[in-house]
């Protein structure tokens, strides 16, 4: 079973030597992550942990320079960097991270 939540954050960035996005530019970002595991007394994990752990992560990213937490902060990167942080933070079980870089463009990692 798989269960998910949806969280946000908005912050700046740019990629050096990116021809388009290596000036300082800004993104709203949509995470989403979900949980697969078996269902225990009826759940997986309570939405209200899984939220709330993401929102302790995206609290790091949310209104601030991204080139000041990753050394190159592109959409894959920033997957990389919250599956990272929850897998340290969430019990056993297969985690799937989608970050949406405005609308139309995501990156997503399975771990």
């Amino acid at each position: 079973m798989r269960v998910g939540v949806i969280g946000h954050f908005d912050s700046m960035h740019l990629l050096p030597g990116n021809p388009h996005c290596g000036v300082p530019h800004g993104h709203t970002y949509r995470i989403e992550v979900s949980l697969e595991g078996p269902v225990r007394d009826g759940i997986v994990l309570d939405f209200g942990v899984l939220k709330g752990i993401l929102g302790d992560i995206l609290r790091i990213y949310d209104h601030a320079d991204l080139n000041r937490i990753l050394a190159y902060p592109s959409c894959e990167n920033v997957v990389s960097d919250i599956l990272r942080r929850l897998k340290e933070r969430l019990p056993a079980g297969r985690l799937r991270v989608r970050v949406w870089e405005g609308e139309g463009k995501w990156a997503e990692e399975e771990g």
